[in-house]
């Protein structure tokens, strides 16, 4: 029996070499690179760009500037969470649903003192093409001074970007305000 064993034993060499091929940890999503895509995309195509503001019920329709898309594009971008001095913060989970079918990423964290508290990306899997990102929503709370600023945005692939901000400036809440900024071809 011991003639047939072809088994080679294993040396500190060979672990050391298995230990080394561990592959790294990924990095979450690139949520910064992404929106900066859609950016580009839109400045390549010239699109007309709208943008509506909500405070009260009241609506103010008008042409939105290409600074004032690129500013709250910003919101999307910053902070990073693949930002080494972050991502030990957030941790990543999945949901698949079948029946429409879609894949949401979800990244989380349970650390109130960042920024971010989640992010969800929205993708249809399409096994013939590339999948595809349909958008990606976001949950930020943080302080300026003495103002809490509670802040909702989903950017819709190829569509638009919403940001709905909450104000509480000494744990009075001021008026709900929606920014929708389109750019729909």
């Amino acid at each position: 029996m011991a003639c047939n064993n072809n088994a080679k034993p294993t040396t500190a060499t060979d672990q050391s070499i298995a230990k080394d091929s561990i592959a790294p940890p990924q990095d979450f999503f690139p949520v910064p690179d992404y929106i900066g895509g859609q950016l580009k995309m839109i400045d390549s195509f010239k699109l007309p760009i709208s943008k509506s503001v909500i405070i009260k019920n009241d609506t103010l329709l008008s042409v939105a500037t290409d600074k004032e898309l690129r500013e709250l594009a910003q919101h999307f971008r910053q902070p990073d969470i693949n930002d080494p001095a972050i991502k030990k913060f957030y941790k990543e989970t999945s949901i698949a649903d079948q029946s429409v079918p879609s894949v949401t990423l979800i990244f989380s964290t349970t650390d109130t003192a960042q920024t971010i508290q989640k992010i969800n990306i929205y993708i249809k899997p399409d096994p013939d093409k590339n999948d595809k990102i349909t958008g990606i929503y976001m949950e930020k709370a943080f302080h300026i001074n003495d103002t809490l600023i509670n802040q909702k945005l989903y950017w819709k692939t190829d569509k638009n970007l919403q940001v709905i901000t909450e104000k509480q400036v000494k744990g009075k809440k001021l008026p709900l305000e929606q920014i929708k900024i389109t750019w729909d071809y």
